[in-house]
């Protein structure tokens, strides 16, 4: 791990330094594969933007490898939620061509950053919009080859700074960040740790967790998206132990389900079908040597109608919960489970329905191999200071809240003992 890297990204940092000092706005910063029928979280963006009569949109599909395809399904799906389609405008920005359109080439839209008419249309609407895609892309194209702001991004600063909403899905979340995630998975994080993309690099073979110059409106952590669909956890831990100076918390934010951050107020609501993942390494202890190990990070898991004060730490869970201490559903040992970076099973069943909501269980933990007789343990803990909440509609899913829960991750062998 190179630090001379991390103080080149500190130093970059500071172009945002002023903008920092006057952020006024929202954000809406979703984990990708946003359905149209998610009413929790376009109601919520419209709103924040000004309401379906007033909102206007401005949606930059830099991130799209088929620009115009995102753009229209966007902009079809907030028509269907009361926006006035004249009020929504693409901002024509991109690196890929699509192919579904035969007389544009949307690459040729790859130095439109610089153009101050887009500028000034950002700058007139209330909400603007960053497509999902590839979020190295979105930083190509916003900043100048020196580092400096391009027009149109100084333009989306001046709406997030003057009350306006930036919002943006998978590659639009990444984005919010500064530094970002740039790529990368969580095994090859803990075991061959973190490369740093610099500026003016078009790119870099990815070992490990690609770190990269993100936008940066978002302030209070390392967001993250995807994150239990794609078994993001480990990534996410990694990164921010490298980047601990300037990382201490960090947001892993599922498919479908939006982290709604108030800058006004400090304090992050989630809205959406799943969950936000709170990563807390502030305490963690760190051994360094040729496989992560750490231990005591803190694990908060939040779902719709949650909110998590920034200034406090305090969790409110959604009205519709009740505690679950005492009324625990399950009553089972411990579980052990494999592949908790994969696909399934996911570390929320973990946390929750074998953890929190288990009267008998304290712990539960997951081997994740890497390669043969060799992998690492992650272990969940529940203390005197963990809680958990449940909404319990009859016919519903329950839908939990879970906090102050104690995670590790240490390497080990394994020795395979075969039975008879």
């Amino acid at each position: 791990m190179k630090k001379n890297a991390l103080l080149l990204l500190v130093f970059l940092l500071s172009c945002h330094s002023m903008q920092a000092q006057k952020e006024n706005g929202s954000l809406v910063i979703v984990g990708g594969g946003l359905e149209p029928d998610n009413s929790a979280v376009y109601s919520r963006m419209i709103e924040l933007a000004g309401g379906a009569e007033k909102a206007t949109f401005a949606v930059i599909p830099s991130a799209s490898g088929v620009a115009m395809q995102s753009f229209v399904l966007f902009k079809s799906t907030l028509i269907s939620y009361g926006v006035k389609p004249e009020n929504i405008s693409l901002i024509e920005i991109a690196m890929v061509d699509d192919d579904s359109t035969t007389n544009i080439d949307e690459s040729l839209w790859k130095n439109n950053g610089s153009n101050t008419e887009y500028a000034e249309k950002i700058r007139n609407s209330s909400c603007v919009w960053f497509t999902g895609g590839d979020q190295l892309r979105t930083t190509k194209t916003l900043y100048n080859p020196d580092g400096s702001y391009t027009p149109v991004l100084k333009a989306v600063w001046d709406v997030y700074n003057h009350g306006g909403v930036i919002a943006g899905s998978s590659a639009g979340a990444a984005i919010m960040s500064d530094p970002m995630i740039g790529d990368g998975n969580s095994m090859d994080a803990l075991v061959k740790g973190v490369n740093i993309l610099h500026q003016g690099q078009d790119s870099v073979k990815v070992e490990g967790v690609l770190i990269a110059r993100g936008l940066g409106f978002f302030p209070a952590g390392l967001a993250d998206q995807h994150f239990e669909a794609r078994g993001r956890l480990g990534r996410i831990i990694v990164a921010m132990t490298y980047l601990h100076d300037k990382y201490q918390m960090g947001f892993g934010i599922d498919e479908n389900t939006a982290l709604i951050y108030h800058s006004k107020n400090q304090t992050i609501e989630v809205a959406g079908v799943s969950g936000v993942t709170i990563i807390n390494t502030k305490s963690a202890v760190v051994r360094h040597g040729p496989l992560t190990n750490i231990e005591n990070i803190l694990i908060h898991y939040l779902t719709n109608g949650d909110v998590y004060d920034l200034k406090t730490g305090f969790i409110k869970p959604s009205s519709e919960k009740v505690a679950i201490a005492g009324k625990e559903k399950y009553n089972q040992p411990q579980s052990y489970s494999g592949g908790i970076f994969a696909e399934s099973p996911s570390f929320r069943d973990l946390i929750t329905t074998d953890l929190i909501d288990n009267k008998a269980c304290n712990k539960t933990q997951s081997i994740a191999f890497y390669e043969e007789g060799k992998g690492f343990m992650i272990t969940f803990i529940k203390t005197s200071e963990s809680f958990g909440y449940v909404s319990a509609k009859k016919g519903q899913a329950r839908l939990y809240t879970a906090g102050n829960i104690r995670m590790t991750i240490k390497p080990m062998n394994i020795k395979y003992i075969p039975t008879e």
